[in-house]
């Protein structure tokens, strides 16, 4: 499913290279620009990619250690989980408010 191509994937403007201005009647320095913006957008863009995908695989080596720790947990028989009261121990300290 994450292979479908969406609204994103079809070409632009920019990257088939049509203008609205006749290429004689264009400046070079014009188009340096507007490539050099797009180059540090998609620049921006792949150093955000790049942190997520970090962020991720930390993610995932996270939760691949918890698993196996839980698999060891199984396989011995015996469960290490500790079982929380559902009321706590000591009654809450309260104290009233005025307005």
């Amino acid at each position: 499913m994450s292979q479908l191509q969406t609204v994103s994937d079809i070409r632009g403007m920019h990257s088939i290279g049509a203008r609205s201005i006749p290429k004689h009647m264009r400046s070079s320095y014009l188009e340096l620009y507007v490539l050099d913006r797009e180059k540090a957008r998609l620049d921006r863009e792949i150093f955000g990619l790049d942190k997520r995908r970090k962020s991720a695989y930390t993610r995932l080596d996270s939760i691949h250690q918890r698993m196996e720790l839980f698999k060891k947990e199984v396989k011995s028989g015996t469960d290490a989980i500790t079982q929380h009261r559902a009321t706590p121990r000591k009654p809450l300290k309260t104290m009233s408010i005025k307005y």
